[in-house]
């Protein structure tokens, strides 16, 4: 099991990356269109707003969606490993008990 969670996390890091990868990507078009301002390149800022501020917006919703599917995603798997790590307590201790239940009927045949 152990094992199963930990390629899930490295396929949710890898995941994380390419958003960071596209994240930078969106930021491109809002650094041109910061240069262009600066040079005060009123047309190409007005371009911008009415033609690719939408899409951009559309982009930066697409990966917050994406993170908080990533982040339900390690939530679930934090969630299984302290059920499994319970369970395994649970285990440990009912031996003990059965064990320790043992050793006393020993004690009472003696």
């Amino acid at each position: 099991m152990q094992k199963n969670n930990n390629e899930e996390i490295l396929t949710q890091a890898c995941k994380l990356t390419n958003l960071a990868d596209h994240l930078r990507l969106v930021e491109m078009p809002l650094n041109y269109v910061v240069l262009n301002r600066d040079n005060k390149d009123n047309g190409a800022v007005h371009y911008f707003l009415n033609k690719e501020l939408d899409s951009i917006q559309n982009n930066i919703v697409n990966i917050e969606e994406q993170i908080q599917e990533i982040s339900d995603v390690l939530v679930d798997l934090y969630n299984d490993n302290d059920k499994n790590e319970e369970d395994e307590l649970q285990k440990s201790t009912k031996n003990t008990s059965l064990f320790e239940s043992l050793e006393v009927e020993n004690d009472d045949v003696r």
